[in-house]
């Protein structure tokens, strides 16, 4: 009887399958860099201010190269490491990187994947050399030359050696002509996804309350481990776009960006007294979605490195699906998840389930719905206020006009206008109150302060003249009173205000035709017939 084997075909499900996005191609070769950089400086040979992972991409050349400084491999154990598959001696708390396959990510989108490596204080270095063109061929149907895994990829490998310094000590990954169609030659896109996935800080001189974010961090003893991630030949740092600004598109009409005025921290232990999560959450206006993709949304991340996308969060807020990514992208934030239980599944979309899990997604859950009702809701009911108390101005305004028009035209003319300027009295003090309490509370930012006061300045006079438009409209006499003869019955004169009254409400917003329906009228009845 057969022994049973790995297929081969798990090869192809460990690269393609694995990574729905190429870009993760480049979280998983930082966060085995990263799990680097951390042994070496546990092991005192290297500095946290010497750690650094250089990324560099040559799109003429097609080749992408990702460096790190942290301990390397020693040529020991460097060929049984590098191609041991799903197997690995990381333990999955304190790294960030355990199950032994990332290092398989770029075998699906390059023709060549190199690994170069060398540990302190050896004269050598390690080159492992992945064909990738011969890793697609092996892995057809109908080729038979290999059937498991360990065998397909043994095949594609081959290892060399070479000098090196003995104070060198790095890992490095090169990938050689990278599939254009990937997109991992584009440099824009690469650092942009970079600067929301990967390990990296705050630009403190984009984003002022950044030093205010690791302040409190550091105070619950949970500080935000960054790495010094450098882009190019230039070896520019890649930051964070946070920013003192979030733009909001086209969803307010009188503003385009909302200030960070503050941040608000959160902080919660799971039940058996660990740190569960630590976040912050940006303060704005919240005058609209935020348009920005790379900072919207509240952010999940482990080790610091993001965990899913910016709308994984949305699943949190108390309210239908699509009401729930509606409400999302008007907060910019990030949770970082502390507790050693809580684990990024294999493609770092979510968490594994787990019982810690579930108290994780129920205190968020309470915390979203405090911060919806609180900040978005609350929001949206001052900023809906603001707009109807300048709406019922304007309608007050407008109603004046028509009084000063001679639009009371008959006695029911005259209680139609009479109602309609106390129901607009009524309204305004309600969405009154709503603007100067949420004014009181500091819901609007420095820069619609301005808006708002002229708003309630402009409220308060036409609240001072509805006295006085009431007595213009009781005392307003109108026209049809001595529009006919004397010959004509106080019953006609009435059918006759009622047909104008009549004419002046359907033509409301055509006076000039309203009045010319009139004026015939008026001559066709100057004279009354016998």
């Amino acid at each position: 009887m057969s022994e049973p084997i790995a297929g081969k075909y798990l090869l192809e499900i460990l690269t393609k399958g694995m990574y729905s996005n190429p870009m993760h191609v480049y979280r998983e070769y930082i966060q085995n860099a990263s799990d680097s950089i951390d042994k070496a400086i546990i092991a005192g040979i290297l500095s946290p201010l010497e750690a650094t992972i250089h990324i560099d991409i040559d799109a003429k050349s097609k080749t992408v190269v990702i460096r790190d400084n942290g301990t390397g491999i020693s040529e020991e154990s460097a060929q049984v490491t590098l191609l041991n598959i799903g197997a690995s001696d990381k333990n999955g708390v304190t790294e960030r990187g355990f199950r032994g396959i990332g290092r398989l990510a770029g075998l699906e989108y390059a023709d060549e994947v190199q690994f170069i490596t060398s540990a302190k204080g050896e004269p050598t270095k390690t080159i492992m050399t992945c064909d990738c063109v011969r890793m697609q061929n092996l892995l057809l149907k109908s080729n038979k030359e290999t059937s498991d895994i360990m065998e397909t990829f043994k095949t594609i490998s081959t290892f060399d050696t070479g000098i090196e310094s003995v104070d060198e000590h790095y890992f490095e990954v090169r990938l050689h002509n990278v599939h254009e169609e990937s997109g991992l030659l584009s440099e824009e896109d690469v650092f942009c996804y970079l600067a929301e996935t990967a390990p990296v800080d705050f630009n403190g001189q984009q984003f002022l309350q950044a030093r205010k974010i690791k302040e409190y961090f550091s105070s619950k003893n949970c500080p935000i481990t960054c790495y010094k991630i450098l882009r190019g030949a230039r070896k520019l740092p890649i930051y964070k776009l946070y920013s003192r600004t979030l733009s909001t598109g086209q969803q307010a009409r009188t503003k385009d960006k909302d200030y960070v005025k503050d941040v608000e921290f959160v902080y919660q232990e799971a039940s058996d007294g660990s740190p569960l999560y630590i976040g912050w959450l940006a303060i704005t206006d919240f005058s609209g979605s935020i348009s920005d993709e790379c900072v919207q949304g509240i952010r999940l991340r482990k080790g610091n490195i993001l965990v899913g996308n910016n709308t994984t969060f949305a699943k949190f807020f108390p309210t239908t699906e699509r009401e729930g990514q509606n409400a999302n992208k008007m907060f910019a934030g990030e949770i970082h998840v502390l507790h050693e239980e809580l684990l990024p599944n294999s493609q770092r979309d979510d968490f594994e389930p787990s019982p810690i899990y579930n108290e994780l997604k129920e205190t968020l859950r309470v915390w979203a719905g405090v911060i919806n009702k609180k900040y978005r809701r609350g929001t949206s009911e001052a900023t809906s206020a603001l707009k109807k108390l300048n709406q019922l101005n304007a309608e007050q305004a407008e109603l004046e006009e028509q009084i000063d028009s001679g639009a009371i035209t008959s006695d029911e003319r005259r209680e139609q206008i009479s109602e309609r300027l106390e129901k607009i009295s009524r309204s305004r003090e309600t969405e009154e109150k709503k603007v100067r309490k949420a004014l009181e509370r500091g819901t609007f930012d420095e820069e619609r302060k301005e808006t708002v006061e002229k708003a309630l300045e402009q409220t308060k006079n036409a609240t001072q003249k509805v006295t006085v438009l009431n007595k213009r409209i009781v005392n307003a006499g109108y026209a049809t009173k001595n529009d006919l003869p004397s010959s004509y019955s106080r019953d006609e004169r009435k059918l006759y205000q009622r047909i104008i009254s009549v004419i002046d409400t359907y033509f409301s917003n055509d006076p000039k035709t309203a009045e010319a329906l009139r004026e015939q009228i008026k001559a066709e009845l100057s004279v009354k017939k016998k």
